[in-house]
């Protein structure tokens, strides 16, 4: 299970950056067509949910909860929206 980040959505505050105990995500440096720079999910083995295989055994979803604008979401399949 990995972190999908929705650039539509996204605003590029890093602040999933600034919460994740594990440092699983790194400022962007590609420009979204909103005009922000979105985070990516860098190190995705890093996250506490990464070897999960469902939403329903998470431990960690700081950086989805800290999310203003709701452009974080589980995918269960593995990806990264970018």
């Amino acid at each position: 299970m990995q972190v999908k980040v929705n650039p539509r959505y996204c605003k590029g505050c890093n602040l999933c950056v600034k919460v994740c105990p594990n440092r699983a995500f790194d400022q962007g440096n590609e420009l979204s067509e909103r005009g922000y720079f979105p985070p990516v999910l860098a190190r995705p083995e890093k996250c506490a949910n990464f070897k999960r295989k469902t939403r329903k055994n998470a431990v960690c979803e700081l950086c989805v909860l800290t999310c203003p604008d709701q452009a974080l979401t589980w995918d269960e399949e593995g990806g990264v929206e970018g």
